[in-house]
């Protein structure tokens, strides 16, 4: 039998209607599974460019409308002319810094020059608002003063966070056996007590009662110690304010910030640091000694790590595991992105939870968004990298934490939206 075109093509519409209308009876009737909803989030890219690399970055964000898996499909330029970006602060973030920017130097055949200087959280704010940095980095938000010092200039600024990461405290003990013991237990309290000059022996009750009793008595009668920064650092912020939340004592007498006084210098028993690279040597190389470093540098120097007690009352380390448990009960939304963030640190340190680790905290980014376009397309294209594709486990350092999908996506819809 012959079939006339026309015939053939009604028979084949036909057959892809009641296709389509048998998903969705099953879809409807539970047979079949209907399509989940997907947002996706397209991220513009400087016009100067042709395409280099693509890169795909799936996360779960939750919203207050819905629960969605975004994909942050991203671009890389690259640029017709060489451009160089000044950055500087935060020491607590460079190892992870200068691994993204020699990274993006390689994705960009060299076109983009990233210079970040690892001078402290304290340097890096005041080297912003000085005009001698494109931006900054900080283990904390611009201070109350910075930031009134950013608006009563009227220029466009923004802040968002690129990195989580944590604040480990270390110690040298030669008579300490880590293989038979463990790390060394600590709390709060004593190591508030410690920077207070209160407590002044390595073998006082208050530290030995913290250890597995088999261990109590392995601590020497030594004078301790305590290291700490010498320069106005985000990472001496989230130590103080560890202690703050923990000793109402330190907080009434000391309290937190970049800068504070320490006690225990009163006693001749503090040694400054500059930057996490100068606390880290100064416990390394003198025995009996205490400090706070970001992980990644006792890593590097193989200084060992205490076990920190946090709220649930558990002595915890500062593994990923630990600290996404304590971002989980933090900061679930950020300001806006041109307004005061002060609180936002608070909420990541002393968590509930059995597993939380008490002195977490992430790195935050500032610039003025009048940048000249060539840099300002260049910073654009290097952070967006780092909100994307730099947050995944091949380019995240050991000690260093991505950031929530919800926080990553916030900060990526921050920079498209105030650096057009």
């Amino acid at each position: 039998m012959q079939i006339d075109k026309t015939s053939l093509t009604l028979f084949i519409v036909i057959l892809i209607i009641v296709g389509v209308i048998a998903y969705y009876v099953g879809a409807s009737s539970g047979g079949i599974s209907a399509p989940s909803k997907v947002e996706t989030i397209t991220i513009s890219i400087p016009t100067t460019i042709t395409t280099l690399i693509t890169y795909t970055y799936t996360g779960v964000m939750t919203t207050s409308a819905m629960s969605a898996t975004p994909s942050f499909t991203y671009t890389i330029p690259q640029f017709t002319t060489q451009v160089t970006l000044n950055g500087g602060g935060s020491s607590f973030v460079n190892p992870q810094m200068q691994s993204w920017i020699s990274v993006f130097k390689d994705l960009t055949k060299g076109m983009v020059i990233i210079n970040y200087q690892s001078i402290g959280s304290g340097a890096g704010q005041k080297s912003f608002l000085e005009g001698s940095l494109d931006f900054g980095a900080s283990d904390i938000p611009l201070t109350k003063d910075n930031y009134e010092k950013v608006k009563a200039s009227g220029r466009g600024f923004i802040q968002f966070p690129v990195i989580g990461g944590s604040v480990a405290v270390v110690y040298n003990i030669p008579e300490w056996d880590n293989q038979r013991c463990g790390p060394l237990r600590l709390s709060g309290e004593v190591v508030a007590k410690i920077y207070l000059g209160e407590i002044e022996y390595w073998d006082d009750p208050e530290i030995r009662s913290l250890q597995t009793p088999e261990c109590q008595n392995i601590l020497p009668h030594q004078k301790i110690i305590g290291a700490h920064r010498s320069d106005g650092s985000g990472t001496t912020a989230l130590f103080t304010m560890w202690l703050s939340k923990t000793y109402s004592k330190w907080n009434q007498t000391v309290g937190y910030g970049l800068v504070v006084n320490w006690p225990i210098d009163q006693t001749g028993r503090g040694v400054g640091g500059k930057g996490n690279e100068g606390v880290t040597a100064a416990v390394k190389s003198t025995k009996y000694s205490i400090g706070y470093v970001e992980p990644a540098y006792a890593v590097k120097e193989g200084l060992p790590i205490a076990a920190l007690r946090n709220k649930d009352g558990n002595f915890v380390l500062p593994t990923n595991e630990n600290v996404i448990e304590a971002f989980k009960r933090g900061a679930k939304e950020l300001p806006p992105p041109d307004q005061y963030w002060g609180d936002v640190p608070l909420s990541f340190i002393y968590q509930d939870g059995p597993k939380a680790y008490p002195i977490a905290g992430v790195v935050f980014v500032f610039v003025y968004t009048d940048l000249p376009k060539d840099k300002r397309d260049a910073f654009k294209a290097f952070f967006i990298w780092v909100l994307t594709e730099g947050q995944s486990s091949r380019y995240v350092l050991s000690g260093y934490i991505p950031l929530p999908p919800e926080l990553a996506g916030k900060a990526i819809e921050y920079i498209n939206t105030y650096m057009k």
